[in-house]
């Protein structure tokens, strides 16, 4: 039966990311930093998988022998040249990571805002590519617990046909066994009932699984709660923040604990011309424990901002103080400033391929 990986639980083994030729650029070094310190931050037993064009096979091998690497790696070089775009920067978006009974599967998602040939290009590495499912989905719409799933409902809506949002809405759940939940929040029509909305267009922007529960035994979320510039005691930023509590009220009506985590929303000259997010909810986790680091903790890989950007430190702080109180052990991973223009963080550029089972809920 086929299972989706989740976006919590086991140790992961495999975590892919993607180097588009424009990476390589000298005017790009940014990006190439943030991507290092994620590479760098991976631990032993984790597998990192590179993707990249043929011609940029000796270019990736000498940027990758100027890091320090704890974890192994495999370069994948047999995509065709000129086979990339920029946006396949992304690697999450363009397909999801499965398993079927214990065989390792990647259900490519042609329907989405980035169609990539990600699933196809990993087949290399011993992964079946399954049939693509018929949903309008990407990657970072949808999030996977370990026993829910969470979509928004921007993809629902797109994925509608004849049948309207009901039959989408079976098809989506049919793509596994886990109970489907929707994200988002009623948005009213003048002369139609209410209809569900979503802010921003990626859940996983805003949006957090943890894979742990509350005292009171429910699922608990984590969500962004957007402020204005960077005192996190700042005004809330009209319309996101009402937009937010509603989706969080709808949420909570489902049986999910929320816990709001404060993130800035502001411009910067170099980085963000434009108010941007600051996507402190766009991590990657584990919740069994590598005991061979001695903390006793699960890891949280946590996207940093203040490195490029000072001002917003106190927001690092408060980032890794909300893990740390959820029992997490948080590794900052510096740089994300420099991928604000292209329009992602941490999860969005990293896809968890194959994780170890959990022994305590798998």
């Amino acid at each position: 039966m086929l299972r989706l990986v989740p976006d919590c639980g086991g140790l992961i083994r495999n975590l892919a990311i993607t180097l588009p030729p424009f990476l390589l650029a000298a005017s790009q070094a940014g990006k190439r930093q943030a991507l290092q310190n994620l590479a760098e931050s991976l631990t032993a037993g984790t597998e990192l998988i590179l993707l990249v064009e043929t011609d940029f096979e000796a270019a990736t091998r000498e940027w990758v022998s100027t890091q320090r690497l704890r974890c192994s790696y495999r370069i994948l070089a047999h995509v065709p040249a000129g086979a990339m775009c920029d946006a396949d920067l992304w690697t999450q978006d363009t397909f999801l990571a499965a398993e079927d009974d214990g065989q390792p599967q990647l259900l490519p998602l042609h329907q989405t805002d980035h169609p990539g040939q990600h699933a196809r290009w990993l087949a290399a590495a011993g992964y079946a590519e399954a049939a693509a499912p018929p949903l309008h989905l990407a990657g970072g719409n949808h999030l996977t617990g370990p026993d829910f799933r969470l979509v928004g409902a921007q993809s629902v809506l797109q994925s509608a046909s004849a049948g309207g949002w009901g039959e989408a809405l079976a098809r989506h759940e049919g793509l596994d066994a886990r109970h489907l939940h929707v994200f988002g929040f009623p948005l009213l029509q003048r002369g139609h009932p209410p209809a569900l909305a979503q802010q921003p267009g990626h859940l996983d922007l805003v949006l957090t699984v943890t894979g742990i529960t509350s005292p009171a035994g429910q699922p608990l979320l984590l969500l962004a709660d957007p402020r204005i510039g960077c005192d996190p005691d700042g005004p809330p930023v009209p319309g996101w923040s009402d937009q937010l509590d509603a989706s969080a009220a709808r949420l909570t009506a489902d049986g999910f604990t929320v816990i709001r985590n404060k993130v800035p929303y502001l411009a910067h000259p170099l980085h963000a011309p434009n108010p941007t997010l600051r996507a402190y909810n766009n991590v990657i986790l584990e919740n069994d424990i590598r005991h061979e680091l001695g903390n006793g903790r699960p890891l949280v890989w946590l996207p940093h901002f203040g490195d490029l950007e000072p001002d917003l430190e106190p927001f690092d702080r408060m980032a890794r103080r909300v893990w740390e109180d959820l029992g997490f052990a948080p590794i900052p991973v510096h740089g994300w400033s420099a991928m604000l223009r292209a329009g992602g963080a941490l999860r969005c550029a990293g896809k968890v391929l194959r994780r170890a089972p959990w022994p305590t809920r798998d």
